[in-house]
């Protein structure tokens, strides 16, 4: 993995509380909610929010921000 990408797993399992092991777990399998669990009920209730109105989930994609981390995502 790039050293970008480890870098955006070790900020994200710190965020969560979770290790960086499991951030990596679950983004290989598509299991965000066991990510979640760990969050602070505002962070999930955002979250949760976010993904389920599509045009919400539309915003957040097309920002600089989540960009960026979708080609941070796609280096090899």
């Amino acid at each position: 993995m790039s050293e970008n990408i480890n870098k955006l797993i070790f900020e994200l399992s710190k965020k969560l509380g979770v290790s960086a092991d499991d951030v990596t777990a679950a983004a290989q399998n598509g299991d965000v909610g066991s990510l979640l669990k760990n969050a602070d009920s505002e962070e999930a209730r955002q979250f949760n929010e976010v993904l389920s109105d599509p045009e919400k989930t539309k915003q957040v994609l097309s920002s600089p921000q989540a960009k960026a981390i979708m080609k941070l995502l796609g280096e090899k």
